[in-house]
């Protein structure tokens, strides 16, 4: 499913401003979203290479995450914290709560690729990719914004999202940041042999946790995230008749 991208598309850039509570009836830690909104049905690819169903967790909270395994800063963050969660939880994970991860770079994130970042943070749940025509519904729904892009302002076969050093001069070869080995190294810290990335993934999304009955009930942002409070969320979830 890898495949070079062109300067830039934008998927499903909704927003969740319009249906986040404006605050007088709040009754989650999270932002509530209110109306709820129902999770359409669908089937993707997990880590294992298995067809996994949204309806395999029917009847259970589910806490639904987006990110990309190339992702350097946000998603390893919101990825320890889910395993802060699940190991909190007790046995109510895996009894009445669940944990999905979707990617939202299937050009690189394959079952292979998406076993390896589950296995290497021990990552207990599913990690789900597929075709960016079966994927693009389930962004939507979630409300995924999401933008690819390849620009190399400095034509050194790194893509600028990538790119730790933008002005490396023309034709010097550079590490895996995207800086020159020979002009914008650190004594004894160059990193050869790398291998060009042809485009980079932005995401806008957050957290969301879907009550039982399969409706978008709280959203959290990523920057905003904070554990023990989306464990009260999931905990006031699973006490709803």
């Amino acid at each position: 499913m890898r495949g070079r991208f062109g300067v830039l598309m934008v998927i499903a850039m909704f927003s969740f401003s319009g249906c986040l509570s404006s605050g007088a009836a709040d009754v989650f830690y999270g932002d509530d979203i209110d109306p709820p909104r129902a999770v359409d049905q669908f089937v993707l690819i997990d880590e294992n290479g298995e067809y996994f169903s949204m309806s395999e967790f029917d009847g259970k909270v589910v806490v639904v995450t987006f990110l990309f395994t190339r992702c350097p800063d946000i998603c390893p963050v919101v990825s320890a914290n889910l395993a802060f969660v699940s190991q909190e939880l007790g046995e109510l994970y895996g009894s009445e709560v669940e944990i999905l991860t979707i990617t939202v770079d299937p050009w690189t994130d394959n079952s292979s690729v998406l076993d390896n970042y589950s296995s290497v943070r021990q990552l207990s749940w599913p990690h789900l990719t597929g075709s960016v025509d079966e994927l693009e519904p389930v962004w939507e729904n979630f409300d995924v914004g999401l933008a690819t892009y390849d620009t190399d302002t400095d034509n050194d076969g790194v893509a600028d999202g990538f790119d730790n050093c933008p002005e490396t001069p023309e034709g010097e070869e550079v590490d895996n940041y995207g800086c020159g080995v020979d002009t914008q190294q650190p004594d004894g810290d160059v990193v050869t042999n790398h291998h060009p990335l042809d485009y980079w993934v932005d995401h806008t999304t957050g957290t969301i946790i879907v009550d039982k009955e399969m409706r978008q009930r709280v959203w959290w942002a990523d920057t905003d995230w904070n554990p023990e409070l989306v464990i009260e969320d999931i905990m006031h979830l699973i006490e709803e008749e």
